[in-house]
């Protein structure tokens, strides 16, 4: 085995874990709740990319290393090889990482403003959610009825429910233009769901244990990395 190949290997297991295991834990403890817990579609997006950035990360460079084809001086530990070919091709590497960089940062903004009318709702039983939309959307004068996933009043979509029933969760999408609309609703949903009782939720024990394992592993490649480096001195 090369002998820069663990260090590497335990810098991104630990790079790539911790924030996942983070993630998975706040995952957990919300699901775990006696009430619902209602988040907006975008700090939920904001929590999923925080627990992924490792992934990003590193990958996003593992990637450009492919790319400029030096995963040879990677395999071979030979760094000065690799500082040499930065030297040579160092406007390069700086063009493929702003371009990545864009990317990542253009799909993530994407994301976000697609996601700036939607609410996810944690721990909530589904079809409850939907009889309290429909009381919400009574109360505010506008009726609907259930379209596959599309839920309208008088004809003209409002919202969509993209349900999780296994992991007692629903995703409220809003679709029309009516915003004033959006933000009443909104209100009120948060309303009713505070004032739903929750049962246990089967996805908190696997989040949890995910959660253990991850961060166990993290705790492993960093020992591992605190190692190599403190008996390469």
């Amino acid at each position: 085995m090369p002998p820069n190949f663990v260090p590497v290997l335990c810098l991104s297991g630990l790079v790539c874990l911790a924030p996942l295991a983070v993630y998975l834990l706040w995952l957990g403890l919300v699901t775990r709740r006696d009430r619902p817990t209602v988040v907006s579609g975008p700090w939920d997006f904001a929590a999923l990319v925080a627990g992924l950035s490792g992934f990003l990360l590193f990958g996003g460079g593992l990637v450009l290393s492919v790319l400029q084809e030096n995963v040879r001086y990677w395999m071979r530990g030979n760094f000065e090889s690799l500082r040499r070919a930065w030297g040579d091709e160092k406007y390069t590497w700086m063009l493929l990482s702003v371009a990545y960089l864009l990317m990542v940062g253009g799909g993530v903004a994407l994301a976000l403003a697609n996601r700036r009318r939607s609410l996810v709702v944690y721990n909530v039983d589904p079809d409850e959610f939907e009889a309290d939309a429909a009381g919400v959307f009574e109360r505010l004068g506008r009726p609907v009825a259930r379209q596959g996933r599309v839920w309208a009043a008088g004809g003209t979509p409002l919202f969509e429910l993209d349900r999780f029933d296994g992991g007692r969760t629903v995703t409220f999408r809003w679709v029309a233009k009516d915003l004033a609309l959006f933000r009443e609703a909104e209100r009120l949903l948060r309303e009713a769901a505070g004032n739903s009782p929750s049962d246990d939720n089967p996805a908190t024990r696997w989040l949890m244990a995910a959660a253990g394992g991850a961060g166990f592993s993290a705790g492993v490649f960093f020992g591992l990395l605190m190692v190599y480096v403190f008996s390469s001195r």
